[in-house]
C-alpha cells in the first residue's frame, strides 16, 4: 500500500469571522486592513511569525512601482500610507529614481522596519491575527466555502468565515476547494524561476559610485555621472559580459541570473541583491523548494565573493542575511471571470470594475534560457478588474495578489508588490460590502467599490475624483534604453500604445 487512511475527527471551530484572509503578504495586508476599516470583523492567518510575505520573508527589495512615466503616483491608498510611515521611521528613502528597469520610481526599505510597521498597521485596524498557521483543507457546500481547516502547534482546527480572501500567493484555498486553475504558461505550465534575495553589508558607497563612473559601459545604458551622483539610492544593473566570463572560469554560478542587480538600502553600507536564480522549480512542491533553498544560498555565497573581487567598494563586504525563504515568482493562476492580458497591460486599459492600477513593465524572468523579457515601465497605466478576483465556481471567495486571473505574460507586470497591495485593498473593500449587504461575490456593485476606494485615497483611471499627484523629481527621462548589458529584450514594442 502507498497510502494511509486518516481517522475521522471532530475539529473545534475556533473562529467565525466576517472575513478570513489567508496569507499576510502585500495583498493580504491590503485586504485585511481595508476590510476591517470598512466595518468587517477580520481574521488574518499567516504561516510565519511575522507579516509581509515576499516583502519580509523573501526580503524582495525595493517595492515597484508607484509612479507613471510623468511622475504621477498611481498606486496610493494603503500602499502609499505604508511608504509614508516607513519614511517617518527612517526605514525607507521613500520613492526615488531607478536606473535599472526604466521605472519612474522605486521604493527601497528596511525589512526589519517593515515587519514592525506592518504589525502596527494591522493592529491599529483591529484585525485579529493568527500566526504560525497553515490552511490545509476546506469544506465546500453549494458553491460556498463553509470552513477552512487549519493546522498549527495547537493542532487541527476549523475557521468558518462568511467570506474568504485567498492571499496565499499560490491560490491554496482555490486548489483545496477543487476549483480550476492553471500553473505558469497555459501552453506548457512553465513558471518563472525562483530567486533568493540577500543583503550585503560593509560596502563603501563612495568608492562604489566612483567605480560605476569608471565602468559605466558595463552597466545598463551607461548612466551618466549626474545620474549616479544624484541617486538617493544606488540602483545597479549590468555586468553581463563580466558575469559570462565568471561563469566560464567557475567564479560565478552557472544557474544564477546572467547579470548583477542590487539596490541600496536605507541602512549605511547595505544593498539588497537580486542575482540568484533557479529555473524549473515548482513553488507548490516541497521537494523542489527544499532543493532551491540550499542551491540559491550557495549561489549567494559565490556571488558575494565575485562582487568583492570585481566591483569597487565591495572589498570588505559580507553577507548580512538571506531571505527566510526563497522568493517564488509564479505558481497557480485562478480561472476568473476575466483574464488580464498583455494587451490590457501594454495599452493601459481601464475597466468599469477596475479596483487597482499597475504601471510596472511586463518583466518575465525566463523559465528557460537566459534572456529576460522586459517591456519598459511607466509608459502605460492599466487597471485590474474586479472580475480577475472571482474564482470559477465559488460565490464567497475572492483572490488577491499574484494568483489572480492573468495570463503568464500579463502576470509579469501585475505580480509586483505595490500592485498586489492595491489589489488586496480592492478585495477587502469588496468583501466588506459582501458582508454589510449580504451579497454573493458576483453581486457586488463595482461602482460602489470604486467609490469607496477613491474615498480611501486610492487612484483609479477614468475618475473625475482622482487628483494627479505629480513628483517632478520622478519624471522618467530615460525610457528608450536597450537593456542589452543586462540581458533584456522587448518583444512588445509594436504592441505598445501607452
Amino acid at each position: 500500500m502507498n497510502f494511509v487512511i486518516e481517522e475521522e475527527k471532530k475539529l473545534p471551530i475556533i473562529a467565525t469571522p466576517d472575513v478570513l484572509v489567508v496569507g499576510a503578504g502585500p495583498a493580504g495586508i491590503g485586504a485585511a486592513i481595508s476590510a476591517a476599516r470598512s466595518g468587517a470583523k477580520v481574521l488574518l492567518v499567516e504561516r510565519y511569525g511575522f507579516l509581509g510575505g515576499n516583502l519580509t520573508i523573501a526580503m524582495v527589495n525595493p517595492m515597484f512601482t508607484f509612479h507613471d512615466i510623468n511622475g504621477n503616483q498611481v498606486i496610493r491608498g494603503i500602499a502609499g500610507e505604508l511608504v509614508e510611515k516607513l519614511v517617518s521611521l527612517k526605514a525607507s528613502q521613500g520613492h526615488v529614481n531607478d536606473l535599472t528597469f526604466d521605472n519612474a520610481s522605486m521604493t527601497p526599505f528596511d525589512p526589519e522596519g517593515m515587519k514592525y510597521l506592518l504589525f502596527q498597521m494591522v493592529m491599529d485596524a483591529k484585525v485579529e491575527l493568527l500566526l504560525h498557521t497553515w490552511a490545509v483543507d476546506v469544506q465546500k457546500e453549494d458553491h460556498k466555502i463553509i470552513s477552512v481547516i487549519i493546522e498549527n502547534k495547537s493542532g487541527r482546527q476549523a475557521i468558518c468565515p462568511k467570506v474568504a480572501i485567498d492571499c496565499s500567493a499560490d491560490a491554496d484555498i482555490i486548489a483545496l476547494s477543487g476549483s480550476k486553475f492553471i500553473k505558469g504558461r497555459k501552453e506548457d505550465g512553465a513558471m518563472q524561476p525562483v530567486t533568493l534575495f540577500f543583503r550585503i553589508g560593509g560596502i563603501n558607497m563612495t568608492i562604489l559610485r566612483i567605480w560605476m563612473k569608471q565602468n559605466r559601459d558595463l552597466l545598463k545604458d551607461s548612466p551618466t555621472d549626474k545620474e549616479i551622483d544624484s541617486s538617493k539610492a544606488i540602483a545597479f544593473l549590468g555586468l553581463k559580459t563580466l558575469v559570462k566570463r565568471g561563469m566560464e572560469l567557475g567564479e560565478f554560478p552557472k544557474d544564477a541570473a546572467p547579470r548583477i542587480l542590487f539596490y541600496q538600502l536605507p541602512i549605511e553600507g547595505q544593498v539588497a541583491v537580486n542575482a540568484t536564480r533557479l529555473q524549473g522549480i515548482d513553488g507548490t512542491n516541497a521537494f523542489d523548494l527544499t532543493y532551491a533553498e540550499f542551491e540559491t544560498r550557495s549561489q549567494a555565497w559565490h556571488i558575494t565573493n565575485f562582487l568583492k573581487k570585481y566591483v569597487g567598494g565591495f572589498e570588505d563586504a559580507y553577507i548580512v542575511d538571506t531571505g527566510v525563504q526563497v522568493g517564488v515568482r509564479e505558481t497557480r493562476h485562478i480561472i476568473g471571470d476575466y483574464t488580464l492580458t498583455e494587451q490590457d497591460v501594454l495599452c493601459g486599459k481601464s475597466f468599469y470594475d477596475g479596483i487597482a492600477c499597475g504601471t510596472f513593465a511586463i518583466d518575465i524572468h525566463p523559465p528557460e534560457g537566459q534572456e529576460q523579457i522586459f517591456s519598459g515601465s511607466g509608459k502605460a497605466v492599466y487597471e485590474i478588474p474586479f472580475r480577475c478576483l472571482l474564482p470559477e465556481g465559488l460565490d464567497n471567495v475572492l483572490v488577491a495578489g499574484r494568483s489572480i486571473s492573468a495570463t503568464h505574460t500579463a502576470f509579469g507586470s501585475s505580480r509586483v508588490m505595490a500592485t498586489c497591495m492595491g489589489i488586496g485593498q480592492g478585495a477587502g473593500v469588496a468583501a466588506a460590502q459582501m458582508i454589510l449587504n449580504n451579497l454573493k461575490s458576483r453581486s457586488v456593485n463595482a461602482h460602489e467599490v470604486r467609490k469607496q476606494l477613491l474615498i480611501d485615497g486610492q487612484y483609479l483611471l477614468d475618475s473625475e475624483e482622482t487628483e494627479k499627484i505629480i513628483d517632478k523629481n520622478l519624471v522618467l527621462n530615460r525610457n528608450i534604453g536597450s537593456g542589452d548589458s543586462a540581458g533584456h529584450y522587448n518583444p512588445f514594442k509594436d504592441l505598445h500604445h501607452g
